[in-house]
């Protein structure tokens, strides 16, 4: 065996990833997600050409915990080249991928039964893999969302000898942007999980690829999804491992993807709606680059001109991008509270709803209440978002 291990790990790949009223010309499916399909290839060609020791998947594989048939199809049939490959893999759950309800099953009950020999750590408890990459002189404690939800926490443990890999699904208190929400279901990790015995800790979650501690890393994701990912650089960690208790060495490889880019706000002060429209068709020019996601924010723009100039550059903005999102409108309500919002390009209907609960804490009737508002109105707000970007949920394509 050789003294090198090099592992490759990825995440967030969120399979199944809806967004946009766009459709694919060859298929008739949702174009992003085509795109997130071609994400997840593009980083198994990337893998196996690597010729890796060992694949680690920490989470979110799914944008669904029950997802769609091509989902499943296309999942599989990438899989599978890393089992004809002969490349050990495992996989773990993220809270995309854990069902609400504990006994309704998932459908990594039936992935498991496809892919023999993938190995998947997927439900409420945390394993202790010593098989899986045996062959590496690995132990591997893997522990899904499912495990991170359980009143008891989970402690962690090394093997003696052996090389010490930890995989988990959840965000490192103080990673987030301050004024960027979670959102409902995420976990905060307890500190305790970044054990430095560990020689490798590979996370998911987080959509930004970054090192959190001296032994912890994110992935990030594979393709860009909200607004918060405008910064994120796709692609997966490459991680060479030398002996048990040595130092490792991450690479992060970047891989291709759709091209996510936040304009700058455009002010009204007194311009007329063909002004505010030729003020982003300026920006949009200088992009040159039409398979482009972009997204900009009018400001003290009453709501007809901004109509008005939204109208304008509905036929005309796709000239010079794919895709052009007016920002919503800012509340008045976060205006009149005070609160710190975050960067404008990360700004969501979940941390707008935390603002709004926060803005009115002083009239519930004590802490309790609002963390229980908190918690149901955003799990209520989710539901909502995955019915509209869902309309048919086992069928992506056009109806």
């Amino acid at each position: 065996m050789s003294n090198v291990v090099r592992l490759a790990h990825f995440s967030d790949t969120h399979l199944g990833y809806r967004a946009t009223a766009r459709f694919d010309s060859e298929t008739g499916r949702n174009q992003r997600t085509v795109d997130v399909d071609h994400a997840f290839t593009r980083t198994i060609d990337d893998i196996i050409r690597r010729q890796v020791d060992g694949v680690i998947h920490s989470g979110d594989v799914f944008h669904h915990s029950r997802p769609t048939w091509q989902s499943l199809r296309h999942f599989i049939r990438q899989m599978r080249r890393l089992e004809v490959a002969g490349i050990p893999t495992l996989v773990i759950a993220g809270n995309h991928d854990t069902p609400r309800v504990r006994t309704g099953g998932s459908a990594f009950s039936v992935l498991e039964l496809a892919l023999p020999a993938i190995r998947f750590v997927t439900e409420f408890a945390d394993d202790h893999d010593q098989d899986t990459f045996a062959a590496l002189n690995m132990h591997v404690q893997a522990i899904p969302h499912g495990a991170l939800t359980n009143p008891d926490p989970v402690f962690t443990g090394v093997a003696e000898g052996k090389r010490n890999v930890l995989v988990t699904h959840g965000a490192v208190p103080g990673v987030l942007p301050v004024g960027l929400f979670t959102e409902p279901g995420e976990q905060l990790l307890d500190g305790r999980l970044l054990d430095p015995d560990f020689d490798y800790i590979a996370l998911g979650d987080i959509h930004q690829a970054q090192q959190v501690s001296p032994k912890g890393w994110y992935a990030g994701s594979t393709e860009r999804f909200g607004w918060g990912d405008v910064t994120a650089v796709p692609g997966y960690n490459l991680v060479t491992m030398a002996g048990p208790g040595e130092d490792v060495t991450v690479a992060h490889i970047p891989l291709p993807a759709r091209p996510m880019i936040a304009l700058r706000p455009v002010y009204g002060d007194g311009k007329q709606a063909r002004d505010l429209a030729d003020a982003v068709i300026d920006q949009l020019k200088v992009i040159d680059d039409q398979s482009a996601m972009t997204r900009v924010e009018f400001r003290n723009v009453d709501r007809p001109m901004r109509r008005e100039a939204q109208s304008l550059l509905k036929r005309e903005a796709g000239a010079f991008a794919w895709l052009l999102d007016i920002a919503p409108e800012r509340l008045a309500f976060i205006a009149e509270s005070g609160a710190a919002l975050a960067d404008d390009s990360t700004l969501d209907l979940h941390a707008l709803f935390a603002e709004f609960v926060a803005s009115r804490r002083a009239t519930y009737p004590n802490e309790a209440f609002a963390a229980l508002l908190l918690d149901r109105g955003g799990r209520a707000l989710t539901d909502a978002m995955i019915a509209e970007e869902n309309p048919t949920p086992e069928d992506d394509a056009v109806s």
